[in-house]
């Protein structure tokens, strides 16, 4: 999805690329509160930023044989979109496309559109429309903030998600509810040549009471710690 206006193409020429790259060693992989992974990942970005537009690009590779695809990329996610700021809030529209190089689940599009905020805590919004109605359409209430607590830098992270229609394993109804809770922290350091290394721990819960019973019926966790640390590293050109 492009947004542009004609007026606003000679500044393009003023603006620089910046690549953004981000490794993440996690205990597991759990999404919107659910168990996808019950085993380590490695979570790899590449984040291409040109004016507005925005190329976000995710893999994920499994680190044991747990889903018989070890070292495997079995995952991937790419977002385009276009960032319009104004005064104290910017607002992107995109398309987001997920696909699985080894078939772990079928492919889907969603229209995206995010919402942040420069108000304390950082309150923003995420919105994924799923155009194919395969696994529903979500909606995360995001919140983030950075304190200093003797000289060490803390980011604390959180999310709620809501989902319609519900979609855990199998069609749980169309009605919209919130399904899913994450808390987060990370304690950035900056280990030299541009790189920042930050140990993360997070708290997942699904608290919608129909996703948790299927869970259940799974065997899988429905509240969960993951650890982990990332590595990133920017670059502009």
């Amino acid at each position: 999805m492009v947004l542009m206006f004609c007026g606003s193409l000679n500044s393009y020429g003023h603006d620089k690329i910046s690549l953004h790259l981000d490794g993440t060693f996690l205990s597991r992989f759990v999404w919107r509160g659910e168990m996808w992974t019950d085993d380590p990942v490695f979570w790899y970005t590449a984040t291409i930023r040109y004016g507005g537009f925005r190329s976000y690009n995710f893999y994920n590779v499994d680190l044991t044989d747990i889903n018989n695809d070890r070292y495997e990329c079995n995952e991937y996610d790419f977002i385009l979109d276009y960032t319009f700021s104004f005064d104290s809030v910017s607002i992107a529209p995109g398309v987001l496309h997920f696909y699985s190089p080894t078939d772990f689940f079928e492919p889907t599009t969603k229209i995206t559109l995010q919402i942040k905020t420069e108000l304390p805590m950082s309150p923003g919004l995420r919105i994924r429309i799923d155009t194919k109605k395969s696994q529903g359409s979500y909606f995360i209430l995001d919140v983030s903030q950075s304190f200093s607590l003797d000289r060490v830098i803390i980011d604390f992270y959180g999310s709620l998600g809501a989902s319609q229609p519900r979609y855990y394993r199998k069609y749980l109804g169309k009605k919209t509810k919130l399904t899913d809770l994450l808390l987060g922290l990370s304690i950035p350091f900056d280990i030299g040549s541009g790189f920042i290394l930050a140990p993360i721990v997070e708290f997942t819960s699904l608290i919608e009471s129909s996703a948790r019973k299927v869970q259940d019926e799974h065997n899988y966790d429905k509240d969960a710690f993951t650890y982990g640390f990332r590595i990133k590293r920017g670059f502009e050109f």
